[in-house]
Formats: structure tokens, C-alpha cells, sequence
């Protein structure tokens, strides 16, 4: 399943975005902007979503924060789930544990130190060694968080090696980003990265290509 064989809403209704070939994308949309959320989940991500495999690395939410997202917009939970957290709560849970948390059939991991990209880079892709394939989705949310921690350069070559893997690995990849929180530099720079980059604004999505 390629994004462009599958995109379309929880219920196959075309929304007209060509994503076919695109493996990493970037999505720019205001991060409070509730229209967006629900337009990135209706219109954005792969249809069918109780088939997929994901992989959500979050930088801004719990992992029950993101499985209430997820419910509130798709309905149906993925078929997997693996959400790496770094969130303090998370850290605290699975250190208490002794390892990752389990939320019924999905996991929740934890990078202890949310500036750790090679700890994360190593996560990341030890998953795609053994989940990836077409009905794997990568969710990174979000870039502008990960900007809090480190610097652009570190940034842009952590996501130069993570977005070659997920290729690799023949999956799909989406990594938000709050263009109000960066100036143009930043947000150019990193949309180099990409296979496309899907901007929200007036309440529908444009579509860069590189």
C-alpha cells in the first residue's frame, strides 16, 4: 500500500491528494488548530486504518492522549500500535515497570531523554526492522516540539538517516510541523527532506512535490 494507493477517509471517499510515491511527508498545520487534526486524519492518512501498523513518536502527548486522538477522529484503533513517548509521565511509568507499558494491544515506549536521537534513531528503526512494510505508518509529532531540544543542524541530519530508513523499509512516514513556530529557514531547510509537503490553510490542504 503506497499513500497514494490509500488515501482517502475512514470510510474510501477520495479526497483528491495525489501522495502516490511519497513515502515521508511533511505536514505543516497550525498545532491547536482542531480543523486540522480532523482534516490530517479524514483526508491524509492511509484509509482502512484498523490495518495499519503505526508507529507514533510523540513529543507533545501521552500515549493515552494519542490513543484518544486517534479514537475521537478514526473510530477504529490501528491493528498495532507502538507509541514512543517522552512524555515525563511515560518515562516514569515504564521506569517503575522496568520496561515498555503495555495499553492492551498497543506499547508504549519511552525515549528518557528527549533530546536522545540516537536512542530514538535506534528505536525507530529497530521497528521498521521488524514491522515495516506497506501497511507501516511512522507518525512524528511533531518537528517544531523536537526544535525545543536540539539544534536545526543535529535536526536535519537526524531526519536525513530516518527518513532514508523508512523508505527502506517501504512505509509511510508523516512528520508535522507548526509553520507559525519557525521562521522561513527553518521550515525550508527541512522541507528539503521530503518527498512532499502538505500545507493546511483556509481550511483545505495544498500539496509541494519536490
Amino acid at each position: 500500500m503506497s499513500a497514494g494507493d490509500a488515501v482517502g477517509n475512514s470510510s474510501g471517499e477520495d479526497v483528491g491528494m495525489d501522495l502516490d510515491g511519497v513515502s515521508n511527508l511533511l505536514v505543516l498545520a497550525p498545532t491547536m488548530s482542531s480543523a486540522a487534526r480532523r482534516s490530517y486524519y479524514e483526508g491524509l492518512l492511509p484509509e482502512r486504518p484498523s490495518t495499519l501498523d503505526v508507529l507514533a513518536v510523540e513529543y507533545r502527548r501521552s500515549p493515552d492522549q494519542w490513543l484518544d486522538e486517534w479514537q475521537q477522529y478514526v473510530g477504529d484503533r490501528p491493528r498495532q500500535c507502538t507509541i514512543v513517548s517522552t512524555d515525563e509521565t511515560t518515562r516514569s511509568a515504564a521506569a517503575a515497570s522496568g520496561g515498555p507499558v503495555t495499553y492492551g494491544p498497543n506499547t508504549a515506549a519511552c525515549v528518557e531523554n528527549p533530546s536522545d536521537l540516537t536512542g530514538l534513531g535506534i528505536t525507530v528503526s529497530e521497528y521498521l526492522s521488524e514491522h515495516g512494510g506497506s501497511n507501516t505508518v511512522v507518525t512524528f509529532d511533531s518537528l517544531t516540539a523536537l526544535l525545543q531540544y536540539v539544534e536545526l543542524q543535529r535536526a536535519f541530519r537526524f531526519l536525513h538517516v530516518l527518513t532514508n530508513r523508512v523508505k527502506t523499509a517501504e512505509s509511510v512516514a508523516h512528520f508535522h510541523m507548526d509553520p507559525a513556530a519557525h521562521d522561513a529557514r527553518e521550515v525550508a531547510t527541512l522541507s528539503s527532506l521530503f518527498d512532499a509537503v502538505a500545507e493546511f490553510e483556509d481550511g483545505e490542504w495544498s500539496l509541494r512535490r519536490r
